[in-house]
């Protein structure tokens, strides 16, 4: 049944609330290691192990000159699309533990990053941090899932007794679930990091 307005967006986000009280243990481990990761890569950083003061500049800086809105678009688009779907999630579908793999990595740079960035600033990247990583997280448990319903159904779902195919198409439709919420939380993002990008070019960062 096709629904509008708000029975719709109540309908989606009572889903998602049961998709995410399903996977309740996944995802609070996969935030505690992508937020414990970013303190070890600050750590890192400032020891010399992480070196990142030769990075090129990230895809806001390269989008400054187009524009707010353009820089905020471009942002999530690459945010939904790269980093969320081709780096996290879909890594999950040829390994599960791919995707945990890809969220620590990623939050061992934020990390780094962060740690030479002037603590005035901290609160103004602070609302980006938060918003993409939960993304991401959300966007990692989709992946994790998509993964053990090939491998193992009987983990993804337990007692279902579904097989490899119907675990599969159930775990599609959480992913479309999560997914909602994932570019909601990206969108937000994106509006925060644009307005971010610009105050650290005027500051000449």
């Amino acid at each position: 049944m096709h629904l509008e307005g708000p029975d719709s967006a109540r309908t989606f986000l009572i889903s998602c609330r049961e998709i995410l009280l399903r996977r309740s243990f996944l995802l609070v481990a996969m935030n505690a290691l992508y937020f414990g990761s970013i303190v070890v890569g600050a750590f890192l950083e400032q020891d010399n192990l992480l070196p990142l003061h030769n990075l090129p500049e990230g895809e806001g800086f390269l989008l400054l000159e187009a524009g707010l809105p353009s820089m905020i678009v471009g942002i999530f688009m690459f945010n939904l699309v790269v980093s969320s779907l081709f780096l996290t999630t879909l890594p999950g579908l040829l390994f599960f533990p791919l995707p945990v793999v890809s969220l620590v990595v990623r939050a061992l740079f934020w990390g780094a990053l962060l740690n030479w960035l002037p603590t005035s600033w901290l609160s103004i990247v602070l609302p980006t941090l938060v918003l993409e990583g939960e993304g991401y997280v959300l966007a990692g448990v989709s992946g994790v899932n998509l993964g053990l319903s090939l491998l193992r159904p009987d983990l993804a779902y337990e007692k279902s007794g579904f097989s490899r195919s119907e675990a599969l198409k159930i775990a599609l439709k959480e992913w479309l679930c999560l997914y909602g919420l994932v570019a909601g939380l990206l969108s937000i993002a994106a509006v925060a990091e644009a307005f971010a990008v610009a105050t650290f070019g005027q500051w000449n960062l």
